[in-house]
Parts: structure tokens; C-alpha cells; sequence
């Protein structure tokens, strides 16, 4: 069970049993609005166009469970993500990005990007 499950079925208390219906109520207002859409394949997106992550798509499905595609949506999600993060790992930082890295870290030190391992010498 899911914390927002939770939260719906009154297990952690009024008050988020209250705010969780008034969630599912935005959400529907959302998709109502078209800042939540659902395409033919039933994948939903955001109101820039990337698919749902989990915690939101939850709420989707309560609110629209015929429309909503959540294995579609899923797989979308994650290959926008494997995109990104390819994409990510593959640049290079901007004069601009050096120049703040060597003031943040000193010239001549090496900085390492967390997220994809690489080093870079400033």
C-alpha cells in the first residue's frame, strides 16, 4: 500500500484523508484543464509533455483508471529518463560551467561529476 493509499483510506488520520481527496480533486481539475493529458496510447503526460512518474500516475488512475495506460506510461517514463541521463552524461560543461567550477574549487583541482563519474580538471 502506497503512502498516498494511505492517506485515502483514513489510516494516517483525517486530516490526510482530507487533503488526499483534495488532491485527487486537482488532479481532476488538471485533466479537465489539459495540464494532465492522456494520448491514444493511454500514456499520461505533464503539461510539458513528459510522462507521469508513479507517485502522480497513482492519482491519475483513481481519478481516470479507463483512460490511463499505467504499463504504457511507466515504460514511457523510464525511457525519457534513460534518454535524459544519456544525454546528460554525454555533455561537455560550458566555459561558463569551468569557470564557476574553478572558482567554487580552486584552480587545479579535479572535480567530479556525481551523477555520471566523470573528472574534470579545472
Amino acid at each position: 500500500m502506497t503512502r498516498f493509499q494511505m492517506e485515502l483510506s483514513g489510516k494516517l488520520g483525517q486530516f490526510w484523508q482530507t487533503e488526499a481527496k483534495k488532491e485527487l480533486e486537482r488532479v481532476k481539475s488538471d485533466l479537465d484543464s489539459c495540464k494532465i493529458t492522456i494520448d491514444a496510447d493511454g500514456v499520461a503526460r505533464n503539461s510539458i509533455g513528459r510522462a507521469l512518474a508513479d507517485d502522480m500516475l497513482e492519482k491519475v488512475e483513481l481519478v481516470a483508471p479507463d483512460c490511463v495506460n499505467v504499463s504504457a506510461t511507466r515504460a514511457t517514463y523510464e525511457a525519457e529518463v534513460r534518454e535524459a541521463l544519456k544525454g546528460y552524461a554525454s555533455r561537455q560543461p560550458s566555459g561558463e560551467e569551468m569557470h564557476e567550477m574553478r572558482s567554487a574549487f580552486g584552480a587545479g583541482t579535479t572535480v567530479v561529476d556525481v551523477l555520471s563519474g566523470r573528472r574534470y580538471a579545472v
